[in-house]
């Protein structure tokens, strides 16, 4: 059976929000230009304020969205996490996680009260802007509180859309080995090393795949068609996987985040599964 965009309710997990003065430098990196005035990287659809970008996932059905932010350099991280709780205060339908900076000499302090005061439901890690190894000893007493307090790591590990030394399987393996029994969401399936990812996720329970970026037109990421998983085997794991956009950090019409999906006629159940229900199951979202 064909299904569209507005047959189904949402929880994004893969969304972005930044206070505007850091949103507007991420937008002008994404949208750097060439000498003949060229975007060298990608445009950015959404260059609005957060009350604006809240209103589009209303639009779209979307119930529920994830507050993925992360610090660039130190002592930034407290005050992003500081507005994101100011921020979820106002707007209920956001899932709050946190960032961190693994040289910020009070990041178990503020770590500490994201979970236990402000109630985050984990940390975004992007190693590859960053630029730090996930399996970085700094970091050892934060995962420690993600694991005794049943919270959620969240972490762009994948090769894609570039690598740097800081991503990539082996590294996720030399942090997984240590810490097995973590909630883990990897972004963008592990793009784009798909098969080594998936395969992960008979071994590890707590494990889950997000599709931000992976089932659209767009050639974003290269070599996307070739590699990404097939329907069969998302109808395998149907239950280890969530729906995510990279929204607003995207080139395209939300919409297409999940038209690709969508294209592949899959049974009902499978869509609610990956678009809503995975979601609502393990943030405990009534």
């Amino acid at each position: 059976m064909t299904y569209a965009h507005k047959d189904f309710e949402y929880i994004d997990i893969h969304t972005h929000f930044f206070p505007p003065k850091i949103f507007k430098a991420i937008w002008d990196y994404f949208e750097q230009r060439d000498d003949d005035d060229k975007v060298i990287g990608w445009p950015v659809n959404y260059k609005l304020s957060n009350e604006e970008l809240i209103k589009i996932l209303e639009t779209n059905n979307v119930k529920f969205f994830t507050t993925y932010n992360y610090a660039h350099k130190r002592n930034i991280a407290e005050y992003i996490n500081e507005w994101t709780y100011k921020f979820k205060m106002v707007h209920t339908s956001a899932i709050p996680f946190g960032c961190v900076w693994p040289n910020d000499n009070n990041r178990i302090n503020y770590i500490e009260r994201i979970f236990d005061e402000y109630d985050f439901y984990g940390i975004k890690i992007q190693p590859l802007v960053q630029k730090f190894h996930l399996n970085d000893k700094r970091m050892y007493e934060i995962y420690d509180l993600i694991i005794d307090k049943g919270k959620w790591l969240a972490v762009h590990i994948g090769t894609a859309p570039y690598r740097n030394e800081y991503v990539g399987y082996k590294n996720f393996m030399n942090f997984l080995t240590r810490y097995s029994n973590m909630n883990i969401i990897v972004a963008h399936m592990g793009a784009f090393e798909y098969k080594k990812f998936i395969n992960l996720l008979d071994q590890h329970e707590n494990l889950y795949l997000d599709t931000a970026m992976i089932y659209i037109h767009n050639n974003v990421f290269p070599e996307r068609e070739t590699k990404r998983p097939k329907p069969e085997t998302l109808l395998s794991y149907q239950d280890r996987i969530l729906f995510g956009s990279d929204y607003p950090n995207i080139p395209y019409e939300y919409i297409n985040s999940t038209k690709g999906l969508l294209n592949f006629e899959l049974p009902r159940k499978f869509y609610e599964n990956i678009f809503y229900h995975n979601a609502k199951r393990i943030f405990n979202i009534s």
